[in-house]
C-alpha cells in the first residue's frame, strides 16, 4: 500500500528550517499574487503587511511540528508524512483564523468561522503541501542515495585495497643468491622469519609448507638486505635482519628493545640505530608483555 511505503526522514534541523521559510514564503507570493477567498475584496492601506503574518505562521507551522516529531525514532512512511501534514494544516488555521479574527477581521470567535478558516487553509495550503512533500522526497531520495552510493564506494575501496594488499603480500617471491656455488633461495615474503650474520655466511629462518627451516647461505647480510628488503622486512641490528610483522612480542625502551618472533625460541636485540625505523611498524603487529 502507497501509504505505508518509506519516507525519507533523514532532515537536519538547518534543512527544515530552510524549507519551511521556503514555504512560508512562497503561501505569501501566493496571497498578494492571486489573492484567493476574498483577498481581492479585503481593502487596508497596509494590506500586504497585514497578509505577511500569514507566511510566517506558515513557515512557523511546518518547522515546529517537524521538529516536535521523533520521526527518526519510528518507521516513517508516507502515511506518516500525510499524517504530519494535518496537523501542520491544523496549526496554520489556528493560528491564521487567531490571528484573523483579533487583528484583521475584529469579528467575534465562532467554530463556524474557525472551519471556513480551516477548509480555506487546506484549500489553499494543499497544492503546497503536495510540491513540499514531493520536493523533500525526491530531494531527501536523492541525497540518501548519494550518501549511500559513497559509503557503498568507500567499503568497495578499503576492501579492494585490502585485498590488494594481501595478494601483493602472498605473491611477492623473495629470490636471495648466493656470493658462490649458483646456489638461490627463493621463497615468499610471509614465509620468511629472520636471518642472522655468521661471519661471511647468513642463517635464514623461513617456513617451507608450514614447517620452520633455517639455511645457511654464503652472503653478506648486507648483501642480504638488498636482496630481500620490503616494508615489512628490515634490518634492526648489525646482526639481524627480520619480518615485523613475525613479530609476537617486544620488549625494552629507547636504549634498545628484545623482540620475540614466532616459533623462535631466542629474543632479538634492536639497536638503537634502527628503532626509529622499525619501532612505529612493530607496535602494529606485536604487543609489550
Amino acid at each position: 500500500m502507497i501509504l505505508q511505503a518509506l519516507y525519507p526522514n533523514s532532515e537536519t534541523n538547518k534543512e527544515i528550517i530552510l524549507t519551511s521559510s521556503i514555504t512560508g514564503i512562497l503561501l505569501y507570493f501566493l496571497l498578494i499574487i492571486y489573492q484567493p477567498f476574498g483577498t481581492s475584496q479585503f481593502e487596508h492601506s497596509y494590506k500586504y503587511l497585514l497578509l505577511f503574518p500569514y507566511g510566517i505562521i506558515t513557515a512557523f507551522s511546518f518547522c515546529i511540528v517537524n521538529l516536535l516529531l521523533p520521526k527518526r525514532k519510528i518507521k516513517w512512511t508516507i502515511g506518516s508524512e500525510l499524517f504530519k501534514t494535518f496537523w501542520i494544516l491544523l496549526l496554520i488555521s489556528s493560528l491564521s483564523y487567531f490571528y484573523n479574527t483579533v487583528f484583521v477581521s475584529e469579528v467575534r470567535f465562532s467554530f463556524e468561522n474557525y472551519l471556513y478558516m480551516f477548509a480555506y487553509t487546506t484549500a489553499l495550503g494543499g497544492p503546497i503541501v503536495v510540491a513540499y512533500i514531493l520536493a523533500r522526497y525526491i530531494y531527501l531520495s536523492n541525497k540518501n542515495n548519494v550518501a549511500a552510493n559513497e559509503v557503498q564506494s568507500f567499503v568497495k575501496s578499503l576492501v579492494e585495497n585490502e585485498n590488494q594488499l594481501e595478494g601483493n603480500e602472498k605473491n611477492t617471491k623473495l629470490s636471495i643468491i648466493a656470493d658462490y656455488g649458483h646456489f638461490c633461495l627463493e621463497l615468499l615474503e610471509q614465509d620468511f622469519l629472520f636471518a642472522e650474520s655468521a661471519d661471511n655466511y647468513c642463517i635464514i629462518y623461513f617456513y617451507s609448507e608450514g614447517t620452520l627451516k633455517k639455511q645457511m647461505i654464503r652472503i653478506s647480510l648486507t648483501k642480504l638486505l638488498n636482496q630481500i628488503q620490503t616494508d615489512a622486512i628490515k634490518q634492526v641490528h648489525r646482526s639481524f635482519i627480520v619480518n615485523l610483522k613475525k613479530i609476537v612480542k617486544f620488549k625494552g625502551n629507547s636504549s634498545g628493545y628484545k623482540i620475540s618472533i614466532e616459533r623462535i625460541e631466542k629474543e632479538l636485540a634492536i639497536s638503537r640505530k634502527y628503532i626509529d625505523s622499525t619501532m612505529p611498524i612493530i607496535k602494529n603487529f606485536a604487543i609489550r608483555p
